[in-house]
């Protein structure tokens, strides 16, 4: 089962957090980042040129609070 690492950017915070998955987290979708949900705004994948890290898939999640 393929392991996807993403960047996770909360707002008003200038470091991203770091999520690992087992499946590819779409737009629309509420995740648990340190026990606080937040709805996914933006997915991005990282094209990657090197045959190392092309193995690790990734990428940068943007989110927003939930709506209530």
């Amino acid at each position: 089962m393929p392991e996807y690492t993403w960047d996770v950017l909360l707002p008003g915070e200038d470091l991203p957090r770091i999520l690992t998955t087992d499946y590819l987290v779409s737009e629309g979708e509420e995740i648990d980042i340190d026990g606080s949900e937040w709805l996914v705004e933006r997915v991005e994948l990282n094209e990657r040129d090197d045959d190392e890290a092309a193995n690790v898939p990734a990428g940068v999640v943007t989110v927003i609070p939930p709506r209530s």
